[in-house]
């Protein structure tokens, strides 16, 4: 026994000193794409997490919610649904092609063409029409409906080589992409991609191989972390901050432009249907004791259907005030003095959501209101609320304004326009549709901050905080940046 420990100590000695010389950088997350890096399935999270190595939009949207010139450097709204993009000139794809104007017509005709019928990106992408080459670096692209935000959208009209995909197909061209990032496919395995650098491409990396593994469970993205065997995990929860730094690692946070919130239902006779009873669940909970002990004061509270960086966030939206005794007298005033009891249904989104959820129960039960949590699988949760309307009193779904980081997309979900609405306010319904057709940039931005401010005043959400993400690194690592799912993997770099 003693020498077997002495040699799995030896071992560990040897893989220390190879990791140490090491110049692959190793990263864990949840899950790797499902359909490898096909370029037409989704610009989402969490497969955005893996394509920003190897695609590019032609903008990019940056932390504080601007767009930025990226494959375009200039755009112009040429009519109603029509944008030109002026191109970069320096871009190649890792087989030697040219980026141009005609790649870009083929990518938008390919997207608008019966073709890809069952391609996410076609649905996350506002309906394209055509595109016509004015010049080699020229391009205009048509929507099938007037787009005063397309270059918002245009930063997930993710460009692929259109000859190699017609000589691959989509499914080779998946396993081994030719690319415009800064790093191409080495390798697929089952649960890992191996990417190699790009060393032409026009975002220029800094390390010379990535590994990419998916490991579901976070505890084994933490120890991975903690032994070495990682430089970089994502998906942890402000449970596993502790533990991270603890063991001699580094742990960061950003914002992902959606607000945290529980939803009211009131498309049926419930207490909910009276504002004064959601205002007074929005006094009740005390908001900033949940951002500074549950989630260590990595975010900021909400009070709106926007996050910071959102188009169309109020800055002059007041804060709720955590007011028990305002609560209480609201309740009686809507005919509750003694409270009421409902149920709040989630997708279980990880010990640390259901810590907060206990604790906005915890509060409620002040007031006299009791909240039963119901868990049930995601399936379930999604069916039940997007599609057949069979839900709980209160449902948790984030108010997500990613990819375009307008606040428009977040109020359709939770509006008259859904599908199975669980709440309505006709009122909003006239301003939606004078925002999103409206192409004058000050008008446009009041329209959305309207909303925001009626939403605010309505409550037809407990909003509670930006949702917050969390990441493990070694301190070897260094640049690692996520913007709304886009990681920079041009500027990581790892030291020895």
């Amino acid at each position: 026994m003693r020498l077997l420990r002495h040699l799995l100590a030896g071992l560990l000695l040897i893989g220390s000193a190879a990791d140490a010389a090491d110049k692959t950088l190793r990263m864990a997350i949840t899950t790797l794409p499902t359909s490898f890096a096909n370029p037409f399935v989704t610009a989402n999270t969490p497969a955005i997490g893996v394509t920003s190595a190897l695609y590019d939009g032609l903008t990019h949207i940056a932390r504080d919610g601007t767009v930025k010139p990226w494959l375009a450097i200039a755009w112009q709204n040429v009519d109603a649904k029509t944008w030109r993009f002026e191109l970069r000139r320096d871009v190649k794809f890792s087989n030697g092609a040219a980026f141009n104007a005609g790649t870009v017509a083929a990518v938008v005709d390919a997207l608008a063409s019966p073709g890809f019928p069952n391609e996410n990106l076609r649905r996350e992408l506002p309906k394209l029409a055509k595109a016509r080459v004015v010049d080699p670096f020229t391009v205009e692209i048509t929507t099938a409906e007037p787009q005063p935000l397309f270059p918002r959208w245009a930063s997930i009209l993710l460009m692929h080589e259109p000859g190699a995909l017609r000589k691959m197909g989509t499914d080779k061209y998946a396993k081994d992409p030719v690319v415009t990032g800064p790093y191409s496919v080495q390798k697929w395995e089952p649960n890992k991609v191996h990417l190699k650098a790009e060393n032409k491409s026009w975002r220029k990396p800094k390390v010379e191989k990535i590994e990419i593994t998916a490991l579901p469970d976070t505890a084994a993205r933490v120890a991975a972390l903690l032994s070495k065997r990682m430089d970089i995990v994502t998906a942890l929860g402000p449970e596993d901050v502790q533990a991270v730094v603890a063991g001699g690692a580094k742990s960061i946070s950003w914002t992902d432009g959606s607000v945290a919130g529980i939803s009211f239902v009131t498309s049926r006779k419930l207490p909910f249907n009276d504002v004064r009873v959601r205002q007074a669940m929005n006094m009740a909970v005390n908001r900033d004791a949940i951002v500074e002990i549950l989630l260590h004061g990595a975010t900021v509270t909400a009070n709106q259907p926007a996050g910071r960086y959102v188009l169309g966030y109020d800055p002059g939206a007041p804060p709720y005030p955590y007011d028990p005794a305002k609560a209480r007298a609201l309740l009686a005033s809507a005919g509750h003095p003694d409270g009421f009891r409902f149920t709040l249904e989630t997708a279980g989104n990880g010990a640390a959501a259901l810590s907060v959820y206990q604790q906005v129960a915890a509060d409620l039960k002040k007031v006299g209101v009791t909240m039963e949590i119901r868990t049930v699988p995601v399936p379930q949760f999604f069916r039940d609320v997007l599609h057949t309307g069979d839900t709980a009193d209160a449902i948790t779904l984030s108010w997500i304004s990613a990819p375009s980081l307008d606040v428009l997309p977040a109020i359709r979900v939770h509006s008259c326009l859904q599908q199975q609405p669980w709440y309505c306010d006709p009122d909003v319904t006239p301003l939606y549709t004078a925002a999103v057709s409206e192409f004058d940039d000050a008008k446009g931005l009041a329209l959305r901050r309207q909303i925001s401010l009626r939403y605010h005043d309505q409550a037809p959400a407990l909003f509670l905080y930006e949702q917050v993400l969390f990441a493990g690194l070694s301190k070897r690592v260094s640049g690692f940046e996520d913007v709304y799912g886009f990681i920079s993997y041009d500027k990581l770099d790892i030291r020895d």
